[in-house]
């Protein structure tokens, strides 16, 4: 009887085994940034319609005043950047480690999956030591998508990034800390530092017991996503989660 090139097979043992290993690696800072610049784009591009700002948004104010306010020259900095780190990941992992488009499926679900689960366990988390619940959000549909973007992709590289990561990286150099008390002691200080800042400015939250603890221990949720997971899942994460929060509330 010819054989059926159509018949599927059961996965080889090692082909399960390659699955768990991709499943267990983190992705490479580089990949995780050209993963992420879907997310760049869709809050710097679409800031022009909305009038809010991310509260760690380093980048297109400066933008817009060295381009003395160009609406043009703004979008074509914005999507001339964002080709430059495509161009850059395609281009620094030819061959074996040539960048594929398809990575980022796989980084969608496991960030849907890890979403669903900070909605649970910092709710769960917060609800017990506190009663109250965050306020309602005043935004419209597009504001919310635009700054979901924008909170996952800049502060997760400001508060992950730069605060937890390089933290770390200062306590274990520079202290008698090993790596472990290092790494916890910038979790949490990352994460009291990425809560507070949400307090802070004209567009500032109104300060409350309740909303400072829950968004110290999603700080501490995403700092271990960003540990276990890297930087593209965290950025996928947090943006996934702010956007359930806000279509749910």
């Amino acid at each position: 009887m010819p054989k059926d090139d159509h018949v599927s097979r059961a996965p080889t043992e090692d082909e399960n085994k390659s699955r768990l290993a991709r499943l267990r690696d983190r992705h490479d800072p580089l990949t995780s940034l050209v993963l992420t610049v879907p997310v760049f784009l869709v809050y710097h591009l679409g800031i022009l319609f909305i009038d809010l700002r991310s509260g760690v948004d380093l980048v297109s104010g400066l933008t817009f005043r060295l381009l003395e306010q160009s609406i043009g020259a703004y979008v074509a900095v914005t999507v001339g950047g964002a080709m430059a780190l495509v161009g850059a990941g395609v281009f620094l992992r030819r061959g074996d480690k040539r960048f594929q488009p398809r990575e980022l499926i796989p980084v969608l679900v496991e960030s849907a999956v890890l979403a669903v689960g900070m909605l649970l366990i910092v709710g769960w988390a917060t609800n017990h030591i506190f009663s109250g619940q965050i306020g309602e959000s005043p935004m419209g549909f597009i504001d919310k998508i635009v700054m979901a973007s924008g909170a996952g992709f800049h502060e997760e590289l400001v508060f992950r990034v730069g605060l937890f990561a390089g933290g770390a990286l200062v306590l274990r150099r520079f202290s008698p800390l090993g790596d472990l008390p290092a790494v916890l002691v910038a979790a949490l200080a990352s994460s009291v530092v990425f809560s507070a800042i949400h307090y802070v400015g004209s567009l500032g939250d109104t300060f409350t017991l309740v909303s400072f603890t829950f968004r110290v221990i999603a700080g501490l949720y995403l700092a271990a996503v960003y540990r276990l997971r890297g930087f593209a899942v965290a950025v996928y994460t947090h943006c996934l989660y702010d956007l359930l929060v806000f279509f749910s509330i």
